[in-house]
């Protein structure tokens, strides 16, 4: 793919800024994940120091770039890495959700069956988003999950190096650092 070119494509949002306020670029690209394909919005945050500076962004820092061009390269090994984290991050929550659900008057098979095998969660799991911001560590980006078992906060996994580093709800998640 001409990255050059996407990187110039990226939306910004047309929000007035503050001396604080950070630039969000947006892109959309289809990956597909483990055999499953996703139409996915990228996200990359910029910082900006002034409303000139802020003004002046059109694409993402070196950084950001390099960290997304080493994600898409190695993406089918990253994402079979991601599968096997979510199936044993699973393992250990699945008993909870299924107590919430038979609580709620739910099939807990439905939203949260028990499953032996990574693969087996790909039909309850689609990747939506991944963020980069510039004020993460090197290599560090998020990659965030709709989830059946947790249908209002999702599942976000955090990576740096191209690691997997934790796994929480996706909107709790950024708030480790």
């Amino acid at each position: 793919m001409d990255w050059k070119h996407w990187y110039m494509e990226l939306e910004q949002d047309d929000e007035s800024w503050d001396v604080s306020e950070e630039v969000v670029l947006r892109g959309v690209v289809h990956l597909n994940f483990c055999g499953q394909p996703s139409e996915v919005e990228v996200e990359f945050i910029v910082g900006a120091d002034s409303e000139e500076q802020a003004q002046a962004i059109e694409e993402p820092t070196d950084l950001q770039k390099k960290t997304w061009e080493q994600y898409m390269e190695y993406s089918s090994a990253i994402h079979l890495q991601v599968l096997e984290s979510i199936h044993h991050h699973y393992a250990g929550i699945v008993e909870k959700y299924r107590n919430a659900y038979i609580t709620w008057g739910e099939d807990p098979d439905e939203y949260a069956p028990y499953v032996e095998q990574p693969e087996q969660l790909l039909d309850r799991i689609q990747l939506m988003s991944i963020l980069i911001s510039d004020s993460s560590a090197k290599d560090e980006l998020y990659l965030n999950f709709s989830c059946s078992w947790d249908r209002e906060h999702g599942l976000g996994v955090h990576m740096k190096q191209m690691k997997m580093e934790h796994i929480q709800g996706v909107y709790t998640l950024y708030d480790l650092e």
